[in-house]
């Protein structure tokens, strides 16, 4: 399988010229046959409830193996059902895109009017630009921070700005916390060290903040496929600057994941791939 995530989505959507987006679109379509990686508010609650859970000795609550994926493909950003969106999604478009997955994807990416497709990447835009000064100012303040005090810097701004979700899901999961003296300094550290997206996030983010070039919007895509990627694939392709900060976070070794370059080495792994 290939599936794919939010940011290969996006990618596709947010190029302008409709040939290319065209290309990219029916790739993308065959290739994952309309499977994605599901989101991060959908991976969190499965990594901190089955962390809490094991912490207090409790069974993990049961899934399938595949929980990580979906074929409905905007659920590589959002539950279909999940209740931050304002407005329902009927059961009868979710069933008609589980019928036919990777069309429904090639007809999203390539339907959707060019006014919402062009305000949608505004938005991220700008989203991402205040994202980015806010990191730029972060790197300035801790830049003569040893690597370990950033570490623990990140772990505890991580914290900060997760706790009301991290809470939302404690509560779910059956634990009924108000606040962070709820959780405890210990767990609290190991929801950082051992929730898969929250480690990858943050280690990935301390090299990239190492170095000396500006923050990029195209980094923030990169990280957000990785941290979705790493913890549950096999084989990894991606670009090099990514793969080495992954590489020196030995992310590879963590999550047994390989990770490369070369995308012609997944071409034994496919096998032959059927048009959507």
């Amino acid at each position: 399988m290939l599936p794919l995530t939010a940011a290969n989505i996006y990618e596709t959507q947010k190029t302008n010229d409709p040939g290319r987006r065209h290309d990219l679109a029916i790739l993308q379509a065959t290739a994952s046959r309309g499977v994605v990686l599901r989101g991060r508010h959908h991976r969190l609650e499965a990594e901190i409830s089955d962390l809490l859970r094991a912490a207090y000795g409790h069974n993990p609550t049961p899934r399938d193996t595949d929980w990580f994926l979906s074929d409905v493909f905007f659920e590589a950003f959002v539950d279909w059902n999940d209740e931050r969106l304002g407005a329902a999604i009927s059961e009868e478009f979710v069933g008609f895109v589980r019928k036919e997955p990777a069309r429904s994807l090639y007809e999203y990416l390539m339907a959707t009017p060019e006014e919402t497709r062009t305000t949608a990447v505004l938005n991220f835009s700008r989203g991402s630009g205040d994202l980015r000064r806010r990191i730029e100012q972060r790197r300035r303040q801790n830049a003569s921070e040893s690597f370990a005090m950033r570490r623990r810097i990140q772990s505890a701004l991580l914290m900060i700005d997760e706790i009301d979700l991290i809470l939302t899901f404690a509560n779910r999961a059956g634990f009924s916390w108000k606040t962070v003296r709820d959780i405890g300094d210990k767990l609290a550290r190991r929801i950082v060290e051992d929730v898969p997206t929250y480690y990858v996030e943050r280690e990935i983010a301390l090299r990239l903040e190492a170095q000396a070039r500006p923050i990029e919007e195209n980094d923030f895509r990169d990280m957000q496929s990785f941290c979705a990627v790493v913890p549950y694939a096999d084989e990894v392709v991606a670009e090099k600057q990514f793969v080495n900060l992954a590489l020196q976070a030995k992310l590879d070794r963590k999550y047994g994941a390989k990770l490369g370059t070369d995308v012609l080495s997944l071409a034994g792994s496919l096998g032959d791939l059927s048009a959507p």
